[in-house]
């Protein structure tokens, strides 16, 4: 009897390895995806000009989470007209001058302008100043002026 317990352990012994489980791993990976956007917010409604040549401003807040490219244009230029300007229904119209300040720069809208941001922060705050050219007169056409002013985001 003492040698078959003797054998019974020797041979646990020799095959513990075998009865015992072996480690086992795996992995699950584990993703998301973000989709790319950008959003306007905070977009001044309607900036009205100053008669007087005084300054008139507007902003908007711009969000994106990839980099993109910001164009700037108008209805007066896209027009033709080559400088910006405000219109009436009679044909009639004023230029004007209008400046971007965004992302620390000044942009005076004198073409189409594209500005690159390659390293958007969680939000852009973008400011819009207009102003007449030229001063108005005794003999400017009576009337509403009017401009369209663009801004596209493209990511």
């Amino acid at each position: 009897m003492r040698l078959i317990k003797f054998l019974w352990v020797f041979f646990l012994l020799i095959f513990s390895e075998f009865i015992y489980a072996a480690n086992q791993t795996a992995s699950v990976d584990v993703v998301t995806t973000i989709s790319v956007s950008c959003q306007f917010s905070n977009i001044s409604p309607q900036i009205i000009i100053s008669e007087n040549g005084g300054l008139s401003t507007g902003s908007f807040t711009l969000n994106c989470n990839k980099n993109f490219e910001l164009q700037l244009s108008s209805k007066s230029l896209k027009d033709g007209d080559g400088l910006t300007s405000i219109k009436a229904i009679n044909g009639e119209k004023l230029n004007t001058i209008v400046k971007v300040n965004f992302i620390g720069n000044s942009y005076e809208l004198d073409e189409v302008k594209q500005i690159r941001v390659l390293d958007p922060s969680s939000s852009e705050l973008g400011t819009i100043s207009i102003n007449l050219a030229n001063p108005i007169h005794a003999t400017t056409p009576a009337g509403v002026y009017q401009d369209v002013l663009y801004l596209d985001a493209t990511f």
